[in-house]
Formats: C-alpha cells, sequence, structure tokens
C-alpha cells in the first residue's frame, strides 16, 4: 500500500521536478535495455535523452503501473531539432530514475 509520501499519490508537478533534478546526478538515471535500443534506432544520444529529463515537461497524465508497482511519467523536451519523449518510472522502494524508453 502506498504510504503518505508514496510517489503513486505526488502531484504531476511534484513529480516532473523530482525527474528534473534527481537526473542532474546521471548516477541516478537507469536505462533498460528496451530504452537503450530505442535511443539507438531513433538516434538519440545520452545527452539528448539527459537534456529531455532535466528540462523537458510532463504533458501527459502520469500512469500507474499497477502491475510493477511504479508510475510511470512522460517528459517532452524540444531537443537538437526533433521532439524527444522519455518515459521514466519511479518506485517507492527503488531510489533510481528507469528510462523505460525512448522515441
Amino acid at each position: 500500500m502506498a504510504s503518505k509520501h508514496s510517489k503513486l499519490k505526488w502531484s504531476t508537478p511534484q513529480l516532473q521536478a523530482h525527474i528534473r533534478s534527481e537526473s542532474i546526478q546521471s548516477v541516478n538515471v537507469v536505462f533498460t535495455i528496451h530504452a537503450l535500443k530505442r535511443m539507438k534506432e531513433r538516434k538519440i544520444t545520452n545527452s539528448m535523452a539527459f537534456e529531455t529529463l532535466r528540462n523537458g515537461k510532463i504533458n501527459l497524465t502520469p500512469e500507474i503501473n499497477y502491475a510493477k508497482g511504479n508510475i510511470e511519467c512522460r517528459m517532452e523536451y524540444f531537443v537538437a531539432g526533433q521532439e524527444i519523449k522519455m518515459v521514466v518510472a519511479l518506485d517507492d522502494d527503488d531510489p533510481y530514475l528507469v528510462l523505460i524508453t525512448a522515441f
């Protein structure tokens, strides 16, 4: 069950601020194999990914993934001439930002 301070209960601005601040330290970001494959095929560099996480906005309502017990947020940012979208999973039991996919 989600605690009072659970990320599952945070507002969209709180989630966005958390992603922006945590991604300042690259060690706080974990790229899944799926995300790395999508970044390679879509020619999204690591620096573009970090710029999106650090400066992007959440324009869609974050979704709770009940099967995994996390919340998934889509950060969007225009960088290097293209609109980049990164889906990030946040979990109360995991301090890292887990990058699930990129497009």
